[in-house]
């Protein structure tokens, strides 16, 4: 079990987003934009995000800047799917990027496979 902060402006892929991570044994935060995001990740003890990049008040960019600060792992979501978008996420730091539209189990297989290379399934 694992502490997931769920950073997506898009209401309805954030609550499935969440259901799924919950009904796989996951504890889930939410976000609807980078500012709230940032507040939620600064205040709570959380073991990875997954994290949207086109979000209103901070972008995913700025807010992968924090994550990287305190070695908080991030995924990427996002309809950005250029390579040279896949790129620039993966050079800041990110463990990995999904490209929207995306398969929710895929999404879990590498939220699990993120917790597990970073040693944070288990830690509570």
């Amino acid at each position: 079990m694992a502490v997931l902060l769920i950073v997506e402006d898009d209401t309805a892929t954030n609550e499935a987003i969440c259901e799924y991570m919950r009904s796989a044994g996951h504890i889930t935060l939410s976000a609807l934009d980078g500012e709230q995001g940032l507040q939620i990740a600064r205040e709570k003890s959380v073991d990875l995000v997954v994290l949207d990049i086109m979000l209103p008040k901070i972008n995913g960019y700025e807010l992968m800047e924090y994550a990287k600060s305190i070695q908080l792992p991030v995924i990427f979501i996002t309809a950005m799917d250029s390579t040279e978008n896949k790129v620039k996420g993966l050079k800041m730091g990110a463990e990995d990027y999904l490209a929207k539209p995306f398969e929710i189990v895929e999404l879990l297989a590498r939220v699990e496979a993120v917790l597990r290379r970073c040693n944070k399934i288990g830690r509570m």
